[in-house]
């Protein structure tokens, strides 16, 4: 028979079960406040999180290359946006290029460009040729062919120059060039900018031909023949000099300003040079035709009672002149390089004497017709060899100061004419074997010494003549 539960067991039971139940409860409610959490969490990530970051790039593509990058019907371009990601979209920027643009996040827009590169990159090679005058054939090759290599390397072409005889200046020298059509085309560019550069040269040129009237030679001179021919001082600027460098390789076209034998004339190189001594020339005679710039420039004792030699160092020659007919040189008319060098005839040698140096007057008198000694007559100048100054006289022997020894040639008949050979042929020289004195350098400075008045060293100074209103120094 069963008992009834009493009273305190009941408590304990029900005890029990409320708690039971209150701990459910509360599990359940705070399990559903964590997922709620949770939930929300989730939600406010998802509204938070940034969208990838997007750039823009520009690039220059020649319209030779577009059909490779855009492909059959814009194949190859929509190939590259579907890998990368990336919008490509291109604008005319002128007449030869567009402007390549691509927008999209860092790493699309970084691998469509190398992929547009790619594809500009293998671009068929082509081969063109192109013909130029022989008388920018030396400027695009440049010295020790430094400008073709800049060419070259600007175009990444590969440029070929022709070689032939030197001597055919009339013969257009042929250019072959080879590589994509973009860099082909930008050769030509840089090749066909150094023929208008040389044409804008020649038309200077010839400004100051017919500009430039025949210099007539001093009277009561010497004709340098005892000058020294000296720079004035260091402080003073060099002597214009021809270009060392691989011997015979480098024709200059010059002038001869002035003769002593075909043993010692002189020379001016053509270029930029020639136009700003022409206005030197023209800037000094204006500022000495002023009285008061006479007055001011005029020469004072000790120099008064002399007669002055004085060297033009523009030209090479001199002339004996009185101290009342020229004035000092202000001093900003010294920035421009002496033009006048020294040179002698190589290769040739006097028929009527043992001696080198001493050339007869009929001997003289006909390089003097060739050359049109300082009627400005263009003629082509080669540097074949060079040999130390002669000892004695006015000359100091220096390391550093030889003699260069040219060839010339006149071009006026389209063909350059050796003018040393036709000294031989008119019986007025003879062919010169070299000799142990002649020296081949690859270098070597202007000659500096003392300015010499009467014989004995004197300060240094510098007049301008009023009448031929040159630079020039005392003898």
């Amino acid at each position: 028979m069963l008992r009834a539960p009493t009273t305190p067991t009941l408590k304990l039971i029900l005890g029990l079960g409320l708690c039971s139940l209150g701990g459910a409860m509360l599990y359940a409610y705070f399990k559903n406040k964590d997922d709620e959490d949770e939930l929300e969490g989730s939600e406010n990530d998802l509204v938070t999180q940034k969208p990838p970051r997007e750039i823009t790039i520009k690039m220059t593509v020649t319209n030779d290359c577009i059909p490779l990058v855009v492909g059959r019907n814009g194949a190859n371009l929509k190939i590259i946006e579907d890998r990368t990601g990336a919008r490509i979209r291109f604008r005319e920027l002128d007449s030869n290029n567009q402007q390549c643009e691509i927008r999209g996040t860092e790493k699309g827009v970084a691998d469509a460009k190398s992929m547009l590169m790619r594809d500009i990159q293998r671009s068929p090679i082509v081969k063109e040729e192109m013909y130029v005058p022989h008388s920018v054939y030396t400027k695009i090759i440049g010295r020790c062919g430094e400008c073709l290599r800049d060419i070259c390397r600007t175009s990444m072409a590969k440029v070929s120059v022709e070689s032939g005889d030197r001597v055919e200046s009339k013969h257009p020298r042929k250019i072959e060039i080879s590589g994509t059509k973009a860099q082909v085309n930008l050769a030509k560019k840089l090749i066909e900018d150094k023929i208008k550069e040389d044409e804008e040269m020649q038309r200077t040129f010839n400004e100051i031909e017919a500009k430039r009237e025949p210099r007539r030679s001093p009277t009561n001179s010497m004709t340098s023949l005892s000058s020294s021919q000296t720079s004035l001082a260091s402080i003073y600027p060099q002597k214009e000099k021809l270009p060392f460098g691989d011997v015979g390789d480098k024709p200059m076209e010059v002038y001869v300003s002035a003769i002593a034998s075909p043993s010692k004339f002189w020379l001016q190189i053509i270029g930029p040079q020639s136009r700003k001594l022409d206005e030197l020339v023209t800037e000094m005679t204006s500022y000495y035709n002023e009285k008061e710039n006479q007055e001011y420039h005029k020469i004072e004792d000790p120099y008064l009672d002399v007669v002055l030699d004085l060297y033009f160092v523009d030209y090479g020659d001199s002339e004996y002149v009185s101290p009342h007919d020229v004035y000092e040189l202000r001093t900003d008319f010294l920035t421009l390089r002496f033009q006048a060098i020294e040179c002698y005839l190589a290769n040739v040698k006097p028929n009527l004497s043992t001696d080198v140096e001493n050339w007869d007057q009929q001997a003289v008198s006909k390089f003097e017709e060739l050359t049109q000694v300082a009627s400005w007559k263009k003629l082509i100048s080669r540097v074949v060899t060079y040999k130390a100054r002669p000892k004695g006289g006015n000359h100091i022997r220096r390391e550093g100061s030889p003699l260069p020894g040219v060839e010339l040639y006149d071009p006026s008949e389209g063909v350059e004419v050796n003018i040393g050979h036709m000294l031989i042929s008119h019986g007025f020289a003879e062919p010169d074997a070299p000799v142990n004195d002649v020296l081949r350098l690859g270098g070597g400075g202007g000659w500096r010494s003392p300015i010499e008045l009467n014989g004995s060293n004197n300060n240094w100074h510098q007049f301008n003549g009023n009448e031929f209103t040159n630079r020039l120094k005392i003898l």
